[in-house]
């Protein structure tokens, strides 16, 4: 009879999960949305303009100072990111084989 020795599966370790604060939102275009966010769990000081969606979750375009200069910055990148969701959007309906 063999000596048989089983060890018990290690349990998961959870992931971390990252939580936001929506500050404001530049639009929506179909399931994309565009918006600034700021991290709830991290020391303070940054915020970030965020593309978000059901297939891609959430996604950070830009990382910017949490102050006046740092928000104008957001101010103009918002704005040019939602174009640009905006312009892809209207390609693949124009041409659906490309995606």
């Amino acid at each position: 009879m063999p000596n048989v020795v089983t060890f018990p599966e290690p349990a998961p370790v959870p992931s971390p999960v990252a939580r936001y604060e929506e500050i404001a939102v530049y639009g929506t275009v179909g399931p994309i949305t565009v918006a600034i966010a700021r991290r709830t769990d991290a020391p303070e000081g940054l915020i970030h303009v965020v593309v978000m969606g059901a297939a891609i979750g959430l996604e950070m375009v830009a990382t910017l100072p949490d102050d006046d200069k740092g928000r104008a910055i957001a101010d103009f990148t918002g704005p040019a990111v939602l174009r640009a969701v905006e312009l892809s959007e209207t390609e693949f309906a124009a041409r659906p084989e490309a995606c």
